[in-house]
Parts: C-alpha cells; structure tokens; sequence
C-alpha cells in the first residue's frame, strides 16, 4: 500500500529498475491497482500496486478491500515518515519492528492517561530486510501512527510521543490501521518508511528540497530488496500458501514435468483469485518463466500485493489454438527435428513469435518441423545476408521479414554470385501500415491537428526553420522544433522518411535518380532538414521508450524530447495503448504498462504516404519440408482469426492495407486517422536506394562523441563456447565500432579501470582526444589512432565507473557543439566497484542537470556479469541511459557485441 502519489510513483519506477514488466492495471473494491511481474532471488512475484489514501482508517479499509480479494502471501505499507530522532535522519529508511497507535487514552477530572496500542509487524519480513543489500541507512525500530502532520518541535504531541512512545523512531498517519488490516487477514505485514523531514517546523523546506521523493525512492528501494531476496512458502518462516481451488473444488494436480505453454495474445486482467478458468484450463498454465518450481510462486500487496507468477494477464501468451482459425493442411506432430527460422523485424517480432506457438510443429515431406522466430533489425538482417550470414550472424534464417519490401529491393540490388541467388523476385505482405508524422497531441493541436493536413516540403520546411518555431505558434516555452528520424541504413521508416525528404525536393519518388541524390540543390535541402534531428537510432523503438520517459519525468512531458517523429501508424496506436516501445514486444522495458499522459497523433502528408508492407520473403533454397511449412504458415498468419487476435490490437492493418473493421485500436481517440484520404507514396528501385543509404552519412547532423570503454581485469574474462575473452571480442567488432563515422564527426577514446591501475589519481585515461574523425595528428589520421588504441587495449584493475562517467560528461559539456549529436558511448562488463566515487544518486543528477547542455548517454551492458549486483544486470546502466536522453544496450551474451555495437552506432 501507498498513501501518496509521491510514494506510488516511486515504488512504480523502483520495480521498472528491477525490469519487472507491468502486465495490468484493475479496480479491486474500487481501487484501482497496477500490477507487475518480479523475479526474486528465491521466487518469482506477482506485485500488486495501489495507492489507498491518508489516515489509518483509510489505509485500514483499503488493505481489507484488497486483501478480502487478492489473498496475498506478503503485504507492505511503503511510504515517507517524520523522524523522531536526532540519529534518524532524512534519507535513512525505518523498518517498523511494531507500530503505535498514538490516540488511545482515557480523558478525566484528573488528566489524560495514554492506553497504548501496538501491532507486531511480520519478524520473518524485518528479518530479510535487515540482511538485504540496501544502500540506505536502515533503523529496524517501531514507529508511531497517528491523524496527525506534527511539525513543531515542542507542544503536546511532541511531549506524549517522547514520553509514552519513546523508542518510536518515526511518525506516520497509516501504519495502524493497515497493519490491524493485515492482521485481521492473517498475512504477514511490513511497514517500510523513507524519512522526508525531522517533524521539527521546518518541514515545509524539507518539501521544497525534495525530501519526500527522496524519502519515498529510499522506501521503495528497501521494500523492493525485501521482496528480491524474502524466501516465500515453506522454504522460510512465511505462511502456507493458500491452494488454489479448480471449478470442481478439488486442488489442481501439478504439472507433471513438462514446461508449462506460455499463454499467448494480449489477454484480459489478472483474476482476483488464482482459480481456472470456465475450461478448466489450470491455473499453473499461465505464463511462466522457468518450468514448474517445487517452491511455489509467491505473492506481495505493496500497497503492495504480490501473488503467484503463474497468473493471467494482460500480454499473456497462450499457445492454445484460436476458434475460427484456417484447419492447415499439415498434420502435427510431437518432437520437431527440424526448424524453420523467420528473422524478423522488432515492431512485429512478438507478435509473430507467439502465433508460431500456437501454429505448433507440422508434418511436412517425413520431417517434423518447429517455427522460431527470431529478432532483427531490417537493414542489419539485409546486410548479413547480402554478405553471406557468417557464424557471428547466429542463425540463417529461411524466412526473412523485414519492416517493408524495400529491403528486398536493395538486397537483389546489393548481393552478387550465389549471395544474389537467394532472394525471390517479390514477396506477399503478412500486415501493412502506413508512415505517418508522429507529434505529442499539444503540439498536434496547436497545429490545427487532426482537421489540418501538411505536405512532407512543409515538414522540411519547420524543420529548417526549427529555432523559433513554436514561439511562433504561442509556445515559445517547446524550445525549437525537434525531429526524430531513424537511420535509414537500418530502420525501415527510416529509410521510407528520407526518401519523402528527396521527394520534397524533387517531387517524384518512384522515379528518384542516382542523379537526383548527387544533385548539390537536392542534398542541401536534405541536409538543412537533417539538422532538425536529436539523434538517430536503428529502430522507432529507442525514440518511442525515450518519449515515454520525458512523458513521465519533464515538467514539458513529451514536447521537451521531440516536435515530430516518422513513425508507422501502428507504433503510434501501440504506443498510446500503453506499450512504451510503442509495439508488443518481450524487451523487458517494453512490457505494456499505462497509457501516457501526451499521447501522440498521427499526421498523413497529403502529397504522399510510405508504406511498410512487412513482407514474408521465402529465401530460396529451402528443403521441401521447410518450404511446406513456410507457405502454410502464411496461410495461417493471413487468416483473419490469426490476424484479429495476434495483429489487430497493435495497431497493424491487413495484409491488404484496410483498416480492421470496427477496430477499437486504429481511432482518432488513440491518435489516428484510419479514413484519411491519402496518395501511396512508391518506393525508388533498389540501386537508387542503396546510393542513397552510401550517401545520407555525408547529410546527416555530425556527431560529437566520446567512446569510453570498460578496461578493467574483468573483461579478460572468457566467453563461454567460443575461446575469446571479452577484450578480444571487443577488439574484433573495432571496425563496426568507427565504420559510420565520417569526416565532419567529432570522436574520442577514453578507456577507465581505477586510478591505481591506471597509475594516477583518476579512473580514466583519455587514448585520443576529441576532434575531426579524419584529421591528421602525429602518429596517424585520428580514425587511424582510435583504430589502433581499441587494438592495444589490455585489462587490468578494477571498475571506476561513477567518476569516470562524470568526468566524461563535464568533458563533452566543456566541448559541446550545439549543431551536433553530443554523445557518450559507454561500454562495461561490470560495476561501480570505487567505494570513494561519488553516489549514483549525484552521478544521475548530475548528468540530468536541465541547467546544463544534454549529454545523451548511450549504455552498453557487456558480458554475463555486467552490473550484476543489480537484478537484470542492465538497472543502473539504465537509469544512467535514462538520465542522459539515451539507450542502454544489451550485450549480456558477449558475443553479440559487434551486433550491438552497430545498433549503438546507428543513432549517430
């Protein structure tokens, strides 16, 4: 439970740092509760959120609804306090060993004489929180609860705390009555309380400090540590679990050994109880991570409640097959010795993933044969296969579907010999959707959105006049007018966004030139809109999780990250129902959650719109059986059961390009316009567009980056299968790591480990300083010399990664270029490891200081033990990623290293 927004806020984004995936919000007796998925080091949760109101008759009454409902094995009362004493200070966290109830007393002809009340908090619970790792100063005391705000050093109350409660170490409003609440429903209860101020009269500068959201993320990450390593059932000191009943009433059998099928589709809210549904489907075969657990899942209400992992919910995956879907010609079969492997692009990967489950394994031509599909990017999985797919590319695939059939286009165009060989002449559509211009709704309105219509010149138009802009428009407090735009070597909307830049120099699209690219007119005018851009990126993905993010934390929400971004009509839909990713998708800062405060709407250039068909390309030279199975799985996909429940609620048209019928998701309310009347806008032919893609480096904004690289002795570790040691994988992906950078870019080389190591008083050692990619120093080209620094790179001491991250940051801030990208690109294998550095907490606040230029921050979690003391291994990465405008990026199986390294790469 949480009394206040502050408090639920940051419980919210304490979770999300511990990757647990939001998977639902409901009303349970009329509050309304916000669920997530946790991994614990012992169990996995179900933690249910809410926020139940000040008072403890409040807080009593709404843990009694809750509980009355979702039974749950743990509950915490999670919030701030004021301290009672002078060694309790603001920022440390008080466990409650028992709580006070201040009010009880007896009033007489001769005095008041207190009667005080206590409730006993859970001894298993304060237990575990006094042996987690918790960064926060912790006092395991009681606390007292009472109606009232003190903050006057002396009177009454003061008095009757010091005297009758005098070891209470805090004083809050909620704590009894949800305790007595807990106590009435037998669950094992914690209260867990940041403090925001000393109650002594100055509490309303503490306020204004920020005390509370201090005090509140400190409680948040003390009750969250609880439940990481709080052993659940009977392998600790909690209760029996309760044993979910069946629709017969008898308890379900365990599964017998078999992993369970994840449940598929986005499905509706988790039950109140884990009872099976009216199939009597059983409730273990919900989704699951692992296979069946001797230990059974377990459950909080944190205002929190948590329950079994093994429940339903929303963007659950169920593998069950869909009514009214086409009976395939192939028979099923039990043990696949055989698999057809389908590359495909993020925005639609998960999707597809989860319609292979249900499709199950067909029998074709003797083999038995299983559908993986497996996620790539559209322009990396085109290169790979243009160069012949080597054994670092993982996978062949047999079926590749990409974002749009341009990237079928430049693969015949690009591929020679036997690579040429294997794509087909054209490919069917599996759904369709269209580019659109993307805004925050605001933004969209003072622009007359959705009655006006723009043309894609008038868009070049705003964005090479981009200083000034909205001050025009009466919004002078949105800055510039600021473009999102992906690389068009890798994004398909991307690619689809430049050409209708070239078509609004030249007005012509299918017939764009070789000679209409070299034309100097032409690429000025592309370059002047280039400029408008805040940075690039290989997917919409990194655009759309960043807005999300200023949606959430600017005071200017969406309008301070970006004015306009390309975007397929799906992503926006997506987007405004909730998925930050703006997609379905398994990324685990993806998972679908509350829809944004700004959402976004979609404008359609009225002189003509790109479309991404998302192909499904059949490469040639398949065996029969695969062949079998790929043309009957496009069947299946394009079926209109298949389409309605694994496409239609993210956004995706059919693979006709019509709007569904009745479609709840493609509205003008979710920011779209399905009936907007517009010319399809046709691609070039694929040498024109591979000239292009050679070309937009030399018209793209610059860059002004530093890389700095992790070298301390950990990254001599060896990659498990393959021989290498991460600084030697890290050596070979070098030429991925400086390829895209050309002569107008700014680029520099720091390497950090600690400041013995590195035999000075600091963690770093700047190898090339920041300057012209391509201009001469002594010793070389500096391309050459950061070329040949990565090369000698050796390991040694341990990770100074906080001060080297700050200094890295003042650094570009003393160089920053305001016509550039200013960037960073950090890469390690650990964590912070300086015990003298400077806190996370002031690095974070250093690097998202809004009086200082922004330094985007792009992270990469490198190898299996990157950051691990943080669950996920990608937590403070990403907060820092977050912090500065960026990305962080998984490399956790370090082999994957030179792919993510052109991910990185992309947004510069």
């Amino acid at each position: 439970m949480t009394a206040l927004p502050v408090e639920f806020s940051a419980l919210r984004d304490r979770l999300e740092a511990e990757s647990a995936r939001h998977v639902g919000r409901r009303r349970v007796n009329g509050t309304v509760v916000q669920t997530f998925r946790l991994d614990g080091a012992y169990a996995p949760w179900t933690v249910h959120v809410a926020q139940v109101g000040m008072t403890n008759v409040a807080a009593a009454l709404g843990t009694h609804g809750l509980l009355a409902v979702l039974r749950p094995d743990v509950t915490l009362l999670v919030g701030i306090a004021g301290s009672l004493k002078d060694d309790v200070l603001p920022g440390d966290v008080v466990v409650a060993t028992k709580v006070y109830e201040i009010h009880g007393a007896k009033v007489s002809a001769t005095g008041r004489g207190a009667r005080p009340d206590a409730v006993e908090t859970s001894l298993a619970l304060w237990q575990t929180a006094l042996h987690a790792e918790v960064r926060r100063k912790t006092h395991f005391k009681p606390i007292a609860s009472g109606d009232v705000v003190l903050d006057a050093g002396s009177g009454d109350i003061r008095t009757r705390l010091s005297t009758t409660y005098e070891d209470a170490a805090a004083l809050e409003m909620e704590g009894f009555g949800f305790c007595k609440a807990a106590q009435r429903h037998r669950t094992e209860a914690l209260v867990i309380r940041g403090i925001s101020d000393r109650a002594d009269g100055d509490k309303r500068a503490a306020d204004a400090a920020g005390g509370q959201r201090l005090a509140a993320t400190n409680a948040a990450e003390v009750a969250v540590a609880v439940l990481m390593e709080h052993q659940p059932d009977g392998t600790g000191t909690s209760r029996p679990r309760r044993t979910p009943k069946s629709s017969t009433g008898r308890p379900p059998k365990p599964p017998t050994g078999r992993t369970p099928k994840p449940p598929a589709g986005p499905a509706p809210e988790p039950p109140a109880r884990r009872t099976p549904p009216a199939s009597g489907r059983p409730w273990w075969k919900g989704r699951a991570r692992t296979a069946w657990l001797p230990l059974a899942a377990a459950a909080v209400t944190l205002g929190i409640v948590l329950q079994s992992c093994v429940d339903g919910g929303p963007d659950t995956d169920d593998a069950k097959p869909l009514s009214g879907a086409p009976t395939s010609s192939l028979s099923t079969c039990d043990q696949a010795d055989t698999r057809l492997t389908i590359a495909a692009s993020v925005d639609k990967s998960e999707p597809l993933r989860r319609a292979a489950r249900a499709y199950g394994t067909r029998m074709a031509d003797g083999r038995c044969v299983q559908v993986r599909v497996e996620d790539r990017n559209s322009g990396e999985a085109m290169r790979a296969l243009v160069d012949g797919w080597g054994e670092s590319d993982g996978t062949k695939p047999d079926v590749w579907a990409p974002a749009g059939s341009s990237w079928l286009s430049l693969a015949r165009a690009a591929a020679t010999g036997k690579h040429a060989e294997q794509f087909p002449e054209r490919a069917e559509p599996i759904v369709q959707s269209p580019l659109t211009i993307a805004m925050p709704k605001p933004m969209a309105e003072a622009l007359d959105w959705p009655e006006r219509r723009f043309t894609w010149s008038q868009l070049a138009d705003w964005a090479k006049n981009a200083d000034g802009f909205w001050a025009q428009h009466g919004r002078p407090e949105w800055g510039a007018f600021k473009l999102g735009k992906t690389n068009p070597g890798y994004s398909t909307s991307g690619l689809n966004a430049t050409v209708a830049a070239f078509f609004a120099a030249t007005g012509t699209s299918e017939e764009l030139s070789a000679a209409h690219v070299d034309d100097p007119g032409n690429r000025a005018f592309v370059k002047s809109i280039e400029q408008a851009a805040v940075h690039y990126g290989d997917t919409t993905l990194t655009f759309t999780s960043n807005l999300r993010q200023a949606d959430r934390n600017s005071p200017q929400k969406a309008m301070s990250y970006i004015s306009a971004v390309t975007l397929e009509e799906s992503t926006v839909a997506a987007y405004n129902a909730g998925y930050p990713c703006g997609a379905l998708n398994a990324g685990r800062t993806c998972a679908r959650t509350s829809a944004p405060d700004t959402p976004l709407v979609s404008f359609y250039p009225k002189d003509g719109v790109p479309f991404s068909d998302h192909p499904y390309i059949e490469l040639n030279g398949m065996s029969a059986a695969r062949k079998a199975v790929a043309d009957d799985f496009l069947r299946y996909l394009r079926s209109p059961a298949v389409f309605a429940e694994r496409f239609a609620p993210y956004g995706f048209r059919t693979h006709e390009g019509k709007v569904p019928a009745g479609s709840t998701v493609l509205t003008e309310e979710n920011g779209v316009v399905p009936d907007a009347q517009f010319t399809s806008m046709p691609m070039p032919r694929g040498e024109v567009l591979g000239h292009l893609t050679e070309v937009w480096p030399t018209l793209r904004r610059r860059a002004n980056v530093r890389i700095v690289i992790d070298t301390s002795e950990s990254m001599n570790g060896e990659i498990p299968g393959t021989g290498d040691t991460k600084i030697e994988r890290l050596k070979q992906a070098e030429p991925k790591l400086f390829g895209e950078f050309t002569g107008t870019d700014h680029v520099g080389l720091w390497k950090f480990s600690d400041a013995y190591a590195l035999g000075g008083e600091r963690d770093y050692k700047e190898l090339v300083p920041l300057g012209p990619y391509t201009e001469k120093l002594p010793g070389g080209t500096r391309a050459q010399l950061l070329s040949g620094n990565v090369r000698s790179l050796e390991p040694e001491g341990a990770t100074g990664l906080y001060d080297t991250l700050d200094a890295a940051v003042r650094a570009m801030r003393d160089d920053y270029d305001p016509q550039a990208i200013n960037a960073i690109v950090l890469l390690t294998d650990g964590r912070n490891e300086d015990s003298q550095s400077l806190s996370k907490e002031e690095l974070l606040r250093r690097i998202g200081d809004p009086s200082k230029p922004q330094i985007r921050i792009f992270t990469i979690a490198y190898g299996s033990e990157a950051d691990e003391k943080d669950k996920g291994g990608r937590t403070v990465l990403q907060e820092i990623a977050r912090a500065g405008g960026g990305q962080v990026y998984d490399a956790k199986r370090a082999e994957t290293i030179e792919q993510v390294i052109t991910s990185v790469i992309s947004n510069f």
